[in-house]
Protein backbone atom coordinates (compact mmCIF):
# COMPACT_ATOMS: atom_id res chain seq x y z
CA UNK A 1 0.00 0.00 0.00
CA UNK A 2 1.72 3.66 -0.90
CA UNK A 3 2.42 5.88 1.78
CA UNK A 4 0.96 9.10 1.77
CA UNK A 5 3.18 11.92 1.94
CA UNK A 6 2.97 15.48 3.09
CA UNK A 7 2.32 16.51 -0.58
CA UNK A 8 0.06 13.68 -1.25
CA UNK A 9 -2.08 14.75 2.29
CA UNK A 10 -1.98 18.63 1.32
CA UNK A 11 -3.64 17.67 -1.85
CA UNK A 12 -5.86 15.71 -0.31
CA UNK A 13 -7.11 17.92 2.08
CA UNK A 14 -7.46 20.59 -0.42
CA UNK A 15 -10.13 18.40 -2.62
CA UNK A 16 -11.87 17.27 0.48
CA UNK A 17 -12.46 21.17 1.78
CA UNK A 18 -13.12 22.21 -2.34
CA UNK A 19 -16.01 19.24 -1.70
CA UNK A 20 -17.59 20.33 1.82
CA UNK A 21 -17.57 24.46 0.45
CA UNK A 22 -19.58 22.81 -2.68
CA UNK A 23 -21.74 21.34 -0.84
CA UNK A 24 -22.59 24.01 1.82
CA UNK A 25 -22.80 26.68 -1.34
CA UNK A 26 -25.86 25.32 -1.96
CA UNK A 27 -27.43 25.86 0.98
CA UNK A 28 -29.68 28.75 1.72
CA UNK A 29 -26.87 30.35 3.09
CA UNK A 30 -29.59 32.50 5.75
CA UNK A 31 -31.23 29.39 6.77
CA UNK A 32 -27.98 27.15 7.52
CA UNK A 33 -26.44 30.01 9.24
CA UNK A 34 -29.34 30.30 11.67
CA UNK A 35 -29.23 26.85 12.58
CA UNK A 36 -25.67 27.10 13.15
CA UNK A 37 -25.59 29.89 15.08
CA UNK A 38 -28.61 27.39 16.99
CA UNK A 39 -25.91 25.20 17.72
CA UNK A 40 -23.26 27.11 18.91
CA UNK A 41 -26.01 28.36 21.65
CA UNK A 42 -27.40 25.05 22.83
CA UNK A 43 -27.48 24.52 26.08
CA UNK A 44 -23.89 23.19 27.22
CA UNK A 45 -23.29 21.01 30.63
CA UNK A 46 -20.03 23.15 31.06
CA UNK A 47 -17.12 24.26 29.09
CA UNK A 48 -15.94 20.95 28.47
CA UNK A 49 -19.29 19.84 26.59
CA UNK A 50 -19.31 22.96 24.46
CA UNK A 51 -15.59 21.94 23.20
CA UNK A 52 -16.75 18.59 21.89
CA UNK A 53 -18.99 20.16 19.69
CA UNK A 54 -15.98 22.04 18.08
CA UNK A 55 -16.94 25.48 17.53
CA UNK A 56 -13.89 26.80 15.80
CA UNK A 57 -15.62 24.06 13.08
CA UNK A 58 -19.00 25.25 12.98
CA UNK A 59 -17.83 28.86 13.13
CA UNK A 60 -16.05 27.76 9.57
CA UNK A 61 -18.75 26.75 8.29
CA UNK A 62 -20.80 29.65 9.27
CA UNK A 63 -18.29 31.81 7.25
CA UNK A 64 -18.48 29.57 4.40
CA UNK A 65 -21.92 29.68 4.06
CA UNK A 66 -21.81 33.60 4.45
CA UNK A 67 -19.53 33.89 1.75
CA UNK A 68 -23.17 32.73 -0.65
CA UNK A 69 -24.88 35.00 0.35
CA UNK A 70 -26.52 36.68 -2.72
CA UNK A 71 -25.78 33.54 -4.71
CA UNK A 72 -28.82 32.69 -6.26
CA UNK A 73 -28.03 29.22 -7.09
CA UNK A 74 -27.73 28.52 -3.16
CA UNK A 75 -31.94 27.43 -2.70
CA UNK A 76 -31.42 24.24 -0.82
CA UNK A 77 -33.10 24.33 2.69
CA UNK A 78 -31.23 21.97 4.73
CA UNK A 79 -32.87 20.56 8.11
CA UNK A 80 -30.91 19.38 11.44
CA UNK A 81 -29.89 16.20 9.49
CA UNK A 82 -28.02 18.13 6.77
CA UNK A 83 -26.53 20.47 9.52
CA UNK A 84 -24.99 17.39 11.29
CA UNK A 85 -23.97 16.06 7.90
CA UNK A 86 -22.08 19.26 6.45
CA UNK A 87 -20.87 19.30 9.79
CA UNK A 88 -19.80 16.10 10.19
CA UNK A 89 -17.84 16.47 6.43
CA UNK A 90 -15.95 19.84 7.80
CA UNK A 91 -14.51 18.08 10.77
CA UNK A 92 -13.89 14.36 8.66
CA UNK A 93 -11.45 17.11 6.02
CA UNK A 94 -8.95 17.60 9.80
CA UNK A 95 -6.99 13.93 9.71
CA UNK A 96 -5.92 14.79 6.09
CA UNK A 97 -4.37 18.47 6.83
CA UNK A 98 -0.33 18.45 7.61
CA UNK A 99 -0.34 20.21 10.81
CA UNK A 100 3.07 18.63 11.81
CA UNK A 101 2.62 15.11 12.86
CA UNK A 102 4.22 13.43 10.14
CA UNK A 103 8.07 14.32 11.36
CA UNK A 104 9.20 14.51 15.26
CA UNK A 105 10.74 17.71 14.28
CA UNK A 106 7.27 19.47 13.52
CA UNK A 107 5.43 18.28 16.63
CA UNK A 108 6.27 21.75 17.99
CA UNK A 109 3.97 22.97 14.98
CA UNK A 110 0.91 20.55 15.69
CA UNK A 111 0.93 22.17 19.31
CA UNK A 112 1.16 25.86 18.52
CA UNK A 113 -1.61 25.53 15.75
CA UNK A 114 -4.47 23.72 17.72
CA UNK A 115 -3.90 26.83 20.52
CA UNK A 116 -4.35 29.04 17.64
CA UNK A 117 -7.62 27.39 16.44
CA UNK A 118 -8.97 26.43 20.11
CA UNK A 119 -7.33 28.55 22.99
CA UNK A 120 -9.82 31.43 22.09
CA UNK A 121 -13.23 29.43 23.13
CA UNK A 122 -11.00 28.05 26.50
CA UNK A 123 -10.37 31.53 28.03
CA UNK A 124 -11.84 32.97 31.26
CA UNK A 125 -11.50 35.87 33.22
CA UNK A 126 -13.28 38.47 30.96
CA UNK A 127 -13.92 40.77 33.75
CA UNK A 128 -10.20 41.29 34.60
CA UNK A 129 -9.57 41.40 30.63
CA UNK A 130 -11.40 44.18 30.25
CA UNK A 131 -10.03 45.75 33.54
CA UNK A 132 -6.71 45.69 32.04
CA UNK A 133 -8.03 47.19 28.75
CA UNK A 134 -9.22 50.18 30.73
CA UNK A 135 -6.20 50.23 32.84
CA UNK A 136 -4.34 51.17 29.44
CA UNK A 137 -6.07 52.80 27.35
CA UNK A 138 -8.79 54.44 30.17
CA UNK A 139 -5.98 56.17 31.90
CA UNK A 140 -4.94 58.26 28.40
CA UNK A 141 -5.62 61.89 28.27
CA UNK A 142 -8.76 62.20 26.06
CA UNK A 143 -6.82 64.03 23.69
CA UNK A 144 -4.45 61.23 23.37
CA UNK A 145 -4.18 60.18 19.57
CA UNK A 146 -5.32 56.79 20.53
CA UNK A 147 -8.09 58.03 22.82
CA UNK A 148 -9.23 60.29 19.72
CA UNK A 149 -9.18 57.64 17.16
CA UNK A 150 -10.91 54.87 19.51
CA UNK A 151 -14.01 57.71 19.58
CA UNK A 152 -14.12 58.26 15.52
CA UNK A 153 -14.10 54.46 15.01
CA UNK A 154 -17.10 53.60 17.63
CA UNK A 155 -18.60 57.13 18.70
CA UNK A 156 -17.44 56.11 22.29
CA UNK A 157 -15.31 56.71 25.28
CA UNK A 158 -12.84 54.57 25.90
CA UNK A 159 -14.59 54.54 29.61
CA UNK A 160 -17.87 54.76 28.11
CA UNK A 161 -17.16 51.56 26.19
CA UNK A 162 -15.41 49.55 29.42
CA UNK A 163 -18.53 49.85 31.27
CA UNK A 164 -21.19 48.32 28.44
CA UNK A 165 -18.70 45.62 28.06
CA UNK A 166 -18.48 44.72 31.64
CA UNK A 167 -22.62 44.86 31.25
CA UNK A 168 -22.76 42.80 28.42
CA UNK A 169 -20.23 40.32 29.80
CA UNK A 170 -22.71 39.52 32.40
CA UNK A 171 -25.76 39.63 30.13
CA UNK A 172 -24.29 36.36 27.79
CA UNK A 173 -22.34 34.85 30.66
CA UNK A 174 -25.70 34.14 32.57
CA UNK A 175 -26.41 30.65 33.18
CA UNK A 176 -29.97 30.92 33.48
CA UNK A 177 -30.32 31.89 30.01
CA UNK A 178 -28.54 31.12 26.66
CA UNK A 179 -28.40 34.67 25.06
CA UNK A 180 -29.21 34.45 20.76
CA UNK A 181 -30.50 37.64 19.90
CA UNK A 182 -29.26 40.93 21.20
CA UNK A 183 -31.25 44.54 21.59
CA UNK A 184 -30.69 47.51 23.45
CA UNK A 185 -33.50 46.82 25.46
CA UNK A 186 -31.35 44.25 27.62
CA UNK A 187 -29.45 46.73 28.49
CA UNK A 188 -32.47 49.54 29.82
CA UNK A 189 -30.73 49.16 33.45
CA UNK A 190 -28.27 51.23 32.56
CA UNK A 191 -29.98 54.19 30.92
CA UNK A 192 -30.49 57.27 31.72
CA UNK A 193 -26.59 56.89 32.55
CA UNK A 194 -25.63 55.69 29.45
CA UNK A 195 -27.92 56.91 26.58
CA UNK A 196 -29.84 54.53 24.16
CA UNK A 197 -27.66 56.15 21.56
CA UNK A 198 -24.54 54.86 22.88
CA UNK A 199 -25.67 51.50 23.86
CA UNK A 200 -26.24 50.81 19.77
CA UNK A 201 -23.09 52.53 19.22
CA UNK A 202 -21.39 50.01 21.20
CA UNK A 203 -23.40 47.41 19.71
CA UNK A 204 -22.67 48.92 16.23
CA UNK A 205 -18.72 48.62 17.05
CA UNK A 206 -19.36 44.67 17.84
CA UNK A 207 -21.24 43.71 14.65
CA UNK A 208 -21.14 43.34 11.49
CA UNK A 209 -24.39 43.86 9.04
CA UNK A 210 -25.60 40.88 7.17
CA UNK A 211 -25.36 42.79 4.03
CA UNK A 212 -21.49 43.47 4.75
CA UNK A 213 -20.95 39.69 5.89
CA UNK A 214 -20.40 37.82 2.38
CA UNK A 215 -17.66 40.32 1.82
CA UNK A 216 -16.13 39.94 5.00
CA UNK A 217 -16.10 36.19 4.82
CA UNK A 218 -14.69 36.63 1.43
CA UNK A 219 -11.67 38.27 2.63
CA UNK A 220 -10.95 35.99 5.24
CA UNK A 221 -11.43 32.74 2.95
CA UNK A 222 -8.11 31.25 1.29
CA UNK A 223 -7.61 28.26 -0.49
CA UNK A 224 -4.79 26.57 2.37
CA UNK A 225 -6.50 24.20 4.79
CA UNK A 226 -4.00 25.14 7.63
CA UNK A 227 -4.95 28.45 7.55
CA UNK A 228 -9.00 27.90 7.39
CA UNK A 229 -8.90 25.20 9.77
CA UNK A 230 -6.46 26.63 12.37
CA UNK A 231 -6.53 30.32 12.06
CA UNK A 232 -8.38 32.03 14.96
CA UNK A 233 -12.25 32.61 13.96
CA UNK A 234 -12.11 36.02 11.97
CA UNK A 235 -15.27 36.39 13.52
CA UNK A 236 -13.02 37.29 16.74
CA UNK A 237 -13.48 41.02 15.50
CA UNK A 238 -16.91 41.41 14.85
CA UNK A 239 -18.77 38.69 16.61
CA UNK A 240 -22.33 40.01 16.40
CA UNK A 241 -24.26 40.21 12.93
CA UNK A 242 -26.34 42.98 12.48
CA UNK A 243 -29.54 41.72 11.01
CA UNK A 244 -32.41 44.77 10.72
CA UNK A 245 -32.96 45.59 14.22
CA UNK A 246 -31.44 43.05 16.26
CA UNK A 247 -27.77 41.63 16.98
CA UNK A 248 -27.08 38.40 16.69
CA UNK A 249 -24.41 36.31 18.44
CA UNK A 250 -22.46 33.98 16.82
CA UNK A 251 -20.89 32.18 19.94
CA UNK A 252 -21.22 33.27 23.53
CA UNK A 253 -17.10 32.07 24.27
CA UNK A 254 -16.11 33.96 20.92
CA UNK A 255 -17.71 36.68 21.83
CA UNK A 256 -16.04 36.93 25.50
CA UNK A 257 -12.71 36.23 23.95
CA UNK A 258 -13.48 39.43 21.89
CA UNK A 259 -14.24 41.61 24.32
CA UNK A 260 -11.06 40.59 26.68
CA UNK A 261 -8.72 42.55 24.01
CA UNK A 262 -11.30 44.71 21.42
CA UNK A 263 -9.86 48.13 22.19
CA UNK A 264 -6.42 47.11 21.35
CA UNK A 265 -7.45 44.66 18.41
CA UNK A 266 -9.61 47.75 16.65
CA UNK A 267 -7.11 50.16 17.05
CA UNK A 268 -4.15 48.20 15.79
CA UNK A 269 -6.22 46.85 13.05
CA UNK A 270 -7.49 50.32 12.11
CA UNK A 271 -3.32 51.11 11.09
CA UNK A 272 -0.92 48.85 12.87
CA UNK A 273 2.29 50.82 12.11
CA UNK A 274 0.67 54.28 13.69
CA UNK A 275 -0.78 52.24 16.67
CA UNK A 276 2.60 51.23 17.56
CA UNK A 277 4.30 54.13 17.35
CA UNK A 278 2.03 55.25 20.39
CA UNK A 279 1.29 51.89 22.14
CA UNK A 280 5.47 50.78 22.39
CA UNK A 281 5.66 53.05 25.29
CA UNK A 282 2.54 52.93 26.89
CA UNK A 283 2.92 48.96 27.29
CA UNK A 284 6.63 49.63 28.59
CA UNK A 285 5.01 51.79 31.18
CA UNK A 286 2.44 49.34 31.69
CA UNK A 287 5.10 46.46 32.24
CA UNK A 288 6.57 49.64 34.71
CA UNK A 289 3.73 49.82 36.66
CA UNK A 290 3.50 46.49 37.41
CA UNK A 291 7.18 46.12 38.75
CA UNK A 292 6.50 48.46 40.99
CA UNK A 293 3.46 47.28 42.46
CA UNK A 294 5.39 43.62 43.01
CA UNK A 295 7.95 45.89 45.42
CA UNK A 296 10.51 43.55 43.00
CA UNK A 297 13.93 45.67 42.67
CA UNK A 298 14.52 46.29 38.82
CA UNK A 299 16.77 48.54 36.91
CA UNK A 300 15.12 50.36 33.95
CA UNK A 301 16.64 51.07 30.60
CA UNK A 302 17.13 54.80 31.16
CA UNK A 303 19.55 53.20 34.37
CA UNK A 304 21.43 50.64 32.25
CA UNK A 305 21.72 53.45 29.67
CA UNK A 306 23.57 55.57 31.77
CA UNK A 307 26.41 53.09 33.04
CA UNK A 308 26.67 51.11 29.44
CA UNK A 309 28.63 52.31 26.27
CA UNK A 310 26.83 54.67 24.47
CA UNK A 311 26.33 52.15 21.20
CA UNK A 312 25.58 49.36 23.13
CA UNK A 313 22.38 47.89 23.12
CA UNK A 314 19.97 47.64 26.15
CA UNK A 315 16.88 45.58 27.25
CA UNK A 316 14.53 47.36 28.82
CA UNK A 317 14.04 46.23 32.35
CA UNK A 318 16.81 44.10 34.05
CA UNK A 319 16.11 42.28 37.47
CA UNK A 320 19.51 41.70 39.27
CA UNK A 321 19.49 39.13 42.10
CA UNK A 322 22.43 37.41 44.41
CA UNK A 323 21.22 33.84 42.39
CA UNK A 324 20.56 34.87 38.73
CA UNK A 325 19.93 37.84 36.23
CA UNK A 326 16.53 38.28 34.66
CA UNK A 327 17.03 40.41 31.26
CA UNK A 328 13.47 41.85 29.96
CA UNK A 329 11.74 43.34 27.36
CA UNK A 330 9.00 44.93 26.66
CA UNK A 331 7.61 43.84 22.80
CA UNK A 332 4.14 45.57 22.42
CA UNK A 333 3.74 43.32 19.04
CA UNK A 334 1.94 40.81 17.70
CA UNK A 335 2.86 38.17 15.31
CA UNK A 336 1.52 38.69 11.23
CA UNK A 337 -1.16 36.14 10.47
CA UNK A 338 1.22 34.39 8.23
CA UNK A 339 3.57 33.94 11.47
CA UNK A 340 0.42 32.22 12.99
CA UNK A 341 -0.95 29.01 11.81
CA UNK A 342 2.07 27.24 9.63
CA UNK A 343 5.07 24.39 9.78
CA UNK A 344 7.40 26.76 8.09
CA UNK A 345 10.53 27.94 9.86
CA UNK A 346 11.04 31.20 7.92
CA UNK A 347 7.24 32.21 8.17
CA UNK A 348 8.02 32.49 12.20
CA UNK A 349 11.62 33.67 12.33
CA UNK A 350 11.13 36.47 9.72
CA UNK A 351 7.90 37.63 11.62
CA UNK A 352 9.76 37.95 15.17
CA UNK A 353 12.91 38.91 13.75
CA UNK A 354 12.57 42.76 15.62
CA UNK A 355 10.66 41.57 18.76
CA UNK A 356 11.87 38.21 20.49
CA UNK A 357 14.64 37.40 17.98
CA UNK A 358 15.96 41.45 18.89
CA UNK A 359 15.14 40.53 22.58
CA UNK A 360 17.72 37.52 22.96
CA UNK A 361 20.10 40.08 20.87
CA UNK A 362 19.59 43.05 23.72
CA UNK A 363 20.07 40.83 26.67
CA UNK A 364 23.37 38.83 25.40
CA UNK A 365 24.61 42.50 24.86
CA UNK A 366 23.74 43.52 27.70
CA UNK A 367 25.30 40.03 29.78
CA UNK A 368 28.73 40.37 28.09
CA UNK A 369 28.91 44.05 29.41
CA UNK A 370 28.44 43.07 32.52
CA UNK A 371 30.91 40.26 32.37
CA UNK A 372 33.54 42.64 31.70
CA UNK A 373 32.43 45.30 33.81
CA UNK A 374 30.50 43.88 36.77
CA UNK A 375 30.90 46.89 38.99
CA UNK A 376 28.93 49.19 36.22
CA UNK A 377 25.49 47.62 36.98
CA UNK A 378 25.18 44.30 38.64
CA UNK A 379 27.77 41.40 39.41
CA UNK A 380 27.86 38.67 36.45
CA UNK A 381 25.75 35.00 37.14
CA UNK A 382 26.41 32.42 35.35
CA UNK A 383 22.24 31.46 35.97
CA UNK A 384 20.32 34.32 33.88
CA UNK A 385 17.08 34.11 32.21
CA UNK A 386 15.49 36.19 29.41
CA UNK A 387 11.55 37.40 29.17
CA UNK A 388 10.33 38.73 25.74
CA UNK A 389 7.05 40.30 26.83
CA UNK A 390 4.28 40.39 24.52
CA UNK A 391 0.72 42.09 24.76
CA UNK A 392 -0.85 39.06 23.54
CA UNK A 393 0.76 35.35 23.58
CA UNK A 394 2.68 34.30 20.40
CA UNK A 395 2.16 30.90 20.96
CA UNK A 396 5.94 30.16 21.11
CA UNK A 397 6.82 28.69 23.71
CA UNK A 398 10.80 28.87 25.18
CA UNK A 399 13.79 29.32 23.75
CA UNK A 400 13.97 25.23 23.29
CA UNK A 401 11.04 25.82 20.86
CA UNK A 402 12.44 28.75 18.96
CA UNK A 403 15.85 27.14 18.76
CA UNK A 404 14.28 23.30 17.72
CA UNK A 405 12.15 24.69 15.71
CA UNK A 406 10.60 28.18 14.97
CA UNK A 407 14.00 30.11 14.81
CA UNK A 408 17.02 28.14 14.52
CA UNK A 409 18.40 30.17 12.01
CA UNK A 410 17.63 33.34 14.00
CA UNK A 411 18.94 32.00 17.21
CA UNK A 412 21.89 30.69 15.85
CA UNK A 413 23.44 33.52 14.43
CA UNK A 414 22.58 35.64 17.40
CA UNK A 415 25.29 32.76 19.49
CA UNK A 416 27.61 33.13 16.66
CA UNK A 417 28.19 36.85 17.61
CA UNK A 418 28.51 35.85 21.19
CA UNK A 419 31.34 34.07 23.20
CA UNK A 420 30.10 31.27 25.19
CA UNK A 421 30.96 32.57 29.16
CA UNK A 422 28.00 34.52 28.94
CA UNK A 423 25.70 33.25 26.55
CA UNK A 424 22.13 32.31 28.39
CA UNK A 425 21.03 28.61 27.36
CA UNK A 426 17.97 28.20 25.15
CA UNK A 427 15.64 26.88 28.18
CA UNK A 428 16.11 30.09 30.17
CA UNK A 429 14.60 31.77 27.31
CA UNK A 430 10.94 32.89 27.09
CA UNK A 431 8.19 34.53 25.67
CA UNK A 432 4.92 35.00 27.94
CA UNK A 433 2.58 37.72 27.47
CA UNK A 434 2.06 40.37 29.26
CA UNK A 435 -0.70 38.46 31.17
CA UNK A 436 1.50 35.98 32.51
CA UNK A 437 3.73 38.81 32.98
CA UNK A 438 1.12 40.26 35.19
CA UNK A 439 0.61 37.07 36.89
CA UNK A 440 4.17 36.30 37.79
CA UNK A 441 4.95 39.50 39.68
CA UNK A 442 1.43 39.39 41.46
CA UNK A 443 2.09 36.18 42.46
CA UNK A 444 5.66 36.79 43.54
CA UNK A 445 4.71 39.09 45.67
CA UNK A 446 1.67 37.59 47.24
CA UNK A 447 3.41 34.38 47.86
CA UNK A 448 7.19 36.28 49.09
CA UNK A 449 8.78 34.53 46.35
CA UNK A 450 11.23 36.02 43.33
CA UNK A 451 10.73 35.48 39.81
CA UNK A 452 14.06 33.26 38.90
CA UNK A 453 12.25 31.06 41.63
CA UNK A 454 9.55 30.42 39.07
CA UNK A 455 11.98 30.23 36.28
CA UNK A 456 14.35 28.13 37.41
CA UNK A 457 10.99 25.74 38.35
CA UNK A 458 9.70 26.27 34.84
CA UNK A 459 13.11 25.08 33.47
CA UNK A 460 13.30 22.06 35.80
CA UNK A 461 9.49 20.99 34.46
CA UNK A 462 10.88 21.53 31.01
CA UNK A 463 13.66 18.99 31.24
CA UNK A 464 11.07 16.17 31.31
CA UNK A 465 8.98 15.66 28.54
CA UNK A 466 6.09 14.93 30.68
CA UNK A 467 6.11 18.20 32.83
CA UNK A 468 6.66 19.94 29.86
CA UNK A 469 3.89 22.55 28.80
CA UNK A 470 3.91 24.96 25.88
CA UNK A 471 2.07 27.84 27.91
CA UNK A 472 4.26 29.86 30.68
CA UNK A 473 0.78 30.16 32.68
CA UNK A 474 0.71 26.89 33.55
CA UNK A 475 3.97 26.68 35.10
CA UNK A 476 2.62 29.39 37.01
CA UNK A 477 -0.76 27.57 38.37
CA UNK A 478 1.56 24.31 38.70
CA UNK A 479 4.10 26.50 41.19
CA UNK A 480 1.21 28.57 43.12
CA UNK A 481 -1.57 26.49 43.18
CA UNK A 482 -3.33 29.86 41.89
CA UNK A 483 -2.33 32.57 40.48
CA UNK A 484 -2.62 36.05 41.70
CA UNK A 485 -3.88 38.70 39.55
CA UNK A 486 -2.79 43.06 39.77
CA UNK A 487 -4.59 44.70 42.79
CA UNK A 488 -4.08 47.55 40.43
CA UNK A 489 -5.57 46.50 37.57
CA UNK A 490 -8.45 44.63 39.59
CA UNK A 491 -9.46 48.31 41.00
CA UNK A 492 -9.41 49.46 37.81
CA UNK A 493 -12.90 47.52 36.76
CA UNK A 494 -14.40 48.01 39.93
CA UNK A 495 -13.86 51.47 40.39
CA UNK A 496 -15.34 52.05 37.37
CA UNK A 497 -17.87 49.62 38.45
CA UNK A 498 -18.71 51.68 41.11
CA UNK A 499 -18.96 54.82 39.51
CA UNK A 500 -21.69 52.72 37.04
CA UNK A 501 -23.61 51.50 40.58
CA UNK A 502 -23.88 54.86 42.50
CA UNK A 503 -25.30 56.40 39.31
CA UNK A 504 -27.37 53.15 38.27
CA UNK A 505 -30.20 51.58 40.96
CA UNK A 506 -30.09 47.62 41.71
CA UNK A 507 -26.78 47.69 39.44
CA UNK A 508 -24.90 46.30 41.93
CA UNK A 509 -26.72 43.08 42.52
CA UNK A 510 -26.41 42.47 38.68
CA UNK A 511 -22.85 42.95 37.87
CA UNK A 512 -19.68 41.37 39.59
CA UNK A 513 -17.74 40.45 37.25
CA UNK A 514 -14.26 42.20 37.94
CA UNK A 515 -14.09 40.36 40.87
CA UNK A 516 -13.23 36.67 38.52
Amino acid sequence: MKKITVLDSDILSKMKMRAVKSAIRKLQPETFIRQCMDYNLQRFKDSLDMLKHHPWIVNLCIKWAASSIGDKRATKVGDTRTLNKILQQTYDVMPYIPVGLKSADSIDFFFRNNLYQQLMYQTSSTGHYISREAFIFGRLDPHHKLSRRFFELTNLSVERFVMLSITFTFLISSKKNVIKEVTADMFSILTPYISREEIFYFLDSLSISYEDLPEFCKRKTTENPLKEYFLPSPFIENPLIKYNDKFLLLHTQLTLASLQTFIYDLLRRDDPEKFMDSFGSIFENLVKDIFDESKIRYIDEQSLKKHLPQENKVVDFLIPHEAANIFIDAKGVEIHERGMVTLSHSEISGRIKNSVLKTIEQAHAVNREILNSPKLITDFKSESYILCITYKNLMLGNGTFLEKSYATDGVSKIRKNHDDAYQIPDSHIFCISIEEFEYLMSSCKEHGRQPYEVLRYAVEMNRTPSQTVFLFIQHLEKFFGQVTKSEMIRKTGLDLLERMTENIPGLKQNVNLVNE
